[in-house]
């Protein structure tokens, strides 16, 4: 929402004045403001500078029923900072690496996440939003602590290498679908009984 935009000394309105003060407000609506935005679970309420990595799962509406949609994805804290002057110098965007594994079954997909860089310089403990933002589209921002939430020395931990992206196929013969070798089955047994009753009109004749 921005409003005002007047530069003139208080109220200043008037035929004869180029830039009367100004009372309308423009809203601003994001192109996916009537959109279904992500809804990840597994999110942390606090974020350490190096250590574990951990998980969140996304389904497939999430994807917007799209699994590639994974190659999307991405987990962004950003540190709104402090405005004077129309100047903000704290603000903050960090994105965390990511890894996932997708099961192509049910469309769903466990995002690997890094903790913080492990350095206190790229973004200063305190508090701070999280995002987890698919096809462009954020989920509601979560708000997070970062580090000890304390001015002074920080933990720095190590960071361990995320697990491989990997892509998990429907095992071979388990589709659900209504073709192939789910018919084979009860087409055998309707064979089998047919020949079974033929045999027997034969004998009976």
């Amino acid at each position: 929402m921005v409003s005002g935009s007047n530069p003139n000394p208080d109220y200043t309105v008037g035929p004869n004045v180029k830039y009367p003060t100004e009372y309308r407000t423009e809203l601003f609506f994001p192109s996916y403001y009537n959109q279904r935005r992500p809804q990840p679970r597994g999110l942390l309420a606090k974020y350490s500078y190096g250590g574990p990595a951990f998980d969140i799962s996304l389904d497939a509406e999430d994807l917007f029923n799209d699994i590639s949609n994974v190659d999307s994805a991405k987990v962004v804290i950003i540190r709104t900072g402090f405005s004077t002057h129309s100047m903000n110098m704290g603000q903050r965007y960090v994105e965390l690496e990511t890894s996932y594994t997708a099961f192509a079954e049910n469309s769903t997909v466990v995002l690997h996440v890094s903790q913080l860089p492990p350095n206190p310089a790229i973004i200063a403990p305190g508090p701070a939003f999280i995002f987890v933002v698919v096809k462009g589209v954020p989920s509601v921002g979560v708000q997070v602590m970062l580090g000890s939430g304390k001015l002074g020395r920080q933990p720095i931990l190590p960071s361990p290498e995320l697990p491989s992206t990997n892509l998990v196929s429907p095992p071979l013969g388990l589709s659900r679908k209504i073709t192939g070798a789910s018919l084979k089955a009860p087409i055998k047994g309707w064979i089998s009984l047919l020949c079974s009753l033929l045999a027997s009109v034969v004998l009976w004749l």
